[in-house]
Parts: C-alpha cells; sequence; structure tokens
C-alpha cells in the first residue's frame, strides 16, 4: 500500500473535531489499549498518532508501538530518521513545555507532546494536527499554530515519496561575535564568523544523531562539553562564556541508521585566526595524520568557523 504525507495528514484531517469524554476517554485510547479506558494517566496525543499510522496501513512507518511522546521521538532517533531542523510536511513533531534536557534522546529537549506537521509556515511557525490539545481538560483533535520555539524535534517517517536512506545529516551552527548571536549556517554553504571580530560562543546541532562540542578560552582553558543548541541555555545549549575562542573540539555520534546507510561518519571542521587564512580541517578529535584534536591554536583567536559531516 503507497502511503505519503498527503495520506496522514487526509487521515488526520478528518478526526478535526473529535474530543474525548469523561477524562480522556476517547476512541485512540480505546484502539491503542485494547479495551475501554478513562483516567488523567491515559493522555492520548502519542496515541492519535499512532491510530492514524494504523488507519494508513503504515504503522511501520513509526518505528514503535508507544503511548510516550519520549520513547516516540527515540525511535525515530535510532532508525536515523530524527530531525532538529529543516522540518517538513507530514514530519512528526515533538514539542517541550520546558527546557528540561532529554536523556532519551541526547540534544533534544523532554517530548512533552506530539503532532503532525500540515504544513511549515514563512514567519517560523509550523500548522499541525494534534490529539489531546485545546482547552477542553478531556482534549480534542485539532489544527494548531506553533511557534518553532516550541519544537524539540521531529521524526520523518520513510514515506513512499522520500528516499529512505537519507543523505548525510546536515550541521547547523552559529556563533555569537561582536557582542550578537549570528544567523545560523548549514554545513558549508557559508561560514559562521565575521573576519576580524573574535567569536565568543558557538552552538551546534545535527539534524540525526547528536554531537558533543567543547571550546577553549584565550588565555585560558577548555570549558565542559555541551550537547545541545539554545542560544539561551548557557549551561548545555552553548559552548562559551562570553570570552574569545581560540579553539574548538567537536565529536560526532552515528545512529545506527546512518550508519547502515553510509558508515561512521565524522565532523569535519576548520577555523581561521583573526583576520587570517583557515586552518586545515580537523576531523572529531583525531591527533593521527599531523591532526592536534581540536581546529585552531592556542593564544590566537578565532574568527570564522565551518563545519560538516563527512566519511
Amino acid at each position: 500500500m503507497s502511503v505519503n504525507a498527503d495520506k496522514i495528514i487526509s487521515i488526520a484531517r478528518a478526526e478535526i473535531g473529535t474530543k474525548a469524554t469523561n477524562i480522556k476517554k476517547c476512541k485512540y485510547n480505546n484502539w491503542y489499549y485494547g479495551t475501554v479506558v478513562s483516567g488523567s494517566g491515559y493522555d492520548w496525543c502519542e496515541t492519535f498518532v499512532q491510530w492514524v499510522f494504523h488507519q494508513a496501513g503504515a504503522s511501520s512507518l513509526l518505528y514503535t508501538k508507544t503511548s510516550n511522546c519520549g520513547y516516540a521521538a527515540k525511535a525515530f532517533q535510532d532508525h536515523g530518521r530524527l530531525k532538529t531542523s529543516g522540518f517538513k510536511r507530514g514530519d512528526v513533531v515533538f514539542f517541550h513545555w520546558t527546557n528540561e534536557h532529554s536523556t532519551l534522546v541526547p540534544g533534544t529537549y523532554v517530548s512533552d507532546h506530539v503532532g503532525i506537521i500540515e504544513s511549515v509556515n514563512g514567519d517560523n511557525t509550523i500548522t499541525t494536527i494534534e490529539g489531546n490539545t485545546g482547552s477542553s481538560s478531556n482534549g480534542e483533535v485539532m489544527r494548531r499554530v506553533r511557534s518553532l520555539s516550541t519544537v524539540s524535534c521531529a521524526g520523518r517517517p520513510a514515506y513512499d515519496d522520500s528516499d529512505s536512506s537519507g543523505d548525510f545529516p546536515e550541521v547547523s551552527y552559529r556563533v555569537r561575535s561582536g557582542g550578537r548571536w549570528l544567523p545560523s549556517v548549514t554545513d558549508l554553504s557559508d561560514y559562521a564568523g565575521i573576519t576580524g571580530k573574535a567569536i565568543t560562543d558557538v552552538a551546534i546541532k545535527v539534524s540525526e544523531g547528536s554531537v558533543k562540542y567543547r571550546v577553549h578560552i584565550k588565555d585560558g582553558g577548555w570549558l565542559p562539553y555541551v550537547t545541545g543548541y539554545n542560544t539561551s541555555d548557557d549551561a548545555n545549549g552553548y559552548a562559551g562564556n562570553g570570552k574569545p575562542i581560540d579553539a574548538i573540539e567537536v565529536y560526532y555520534y552515528t545512529p545506527e541508521a546512518v550508519r547502515n546507510a553510509h558508515g561512521y561518519l565524522r565532523a569535519k571542521y576548520r577555523v581561521s585566526p583573526l583576520n587570517g587564512s583557515y586552518y586545515p580541517y580537523q576531523y572529531d578529535d583525531e591527533t593521527s595524520s599531523g591532526q592536534d584534536g581540536y581546529a585552531g591554536e592556542f593564544g590566537k583567536t578565532i574568527d570564522r568557523l565551518q563545519i560538516t559531516l563527512s566519511n
């Protein structure tokens, strides 16, 4: 049976307006649990998504049967189908209502809610179809417009019209330079930084898998590793403390699905000293073939950064 994003969204749209009764009692929970259930412990945003894909004959595209958003996100990650940027119509999108970091899916926030993306808008919002949402204490199926700032991550089902093997995951990164955060850059499409201005802070994320990174402060030392991507989170959202940086270390963790498609990948990155030419590329934290385990040179402030993934 052919299943694409249009089919999933068509099934979800037909459910808009369906409400739960008697404390979370709804057909989606009844289907999932195999019996009539009710009670505050039966939130049903994920069971709604599970029901929609089941109706389409596409439960396998979710990689697991669960009522828990966190485990649902982890299943996508385990299969190399988790995205933290570049969201698309038909993605299963996970939202966070707090900034609590997930221990199930490193590099994301705890997944508090889930829906299906109907459209990606041009104003940093997405339109979704969600279950167990709205002002009713029991919840209903609704079309919602959500800010991208509330998105933790999204799972990309391997629809029949998509490439199930996927391209190399994307790296997105940005830096603080001249006292402000500059726009995000993807892979080698550009560089992050301003020639002649010191980089003081760095934020990095990948579309699949996870990354850890740290920076070395000029005339100082290495700061702790971080894994997040949130310029408002000075604990784990970015690396830096507002002082000029002279070196950076980046390490990429390759998920199983990406390994199966492309083999192990490494972070490939380089930096330039203030007003100078780029140093050679560094791969992960390797020290072979003349590499130092990091990009940069102690004592020399950096002003530009480039990162991608490579075999």
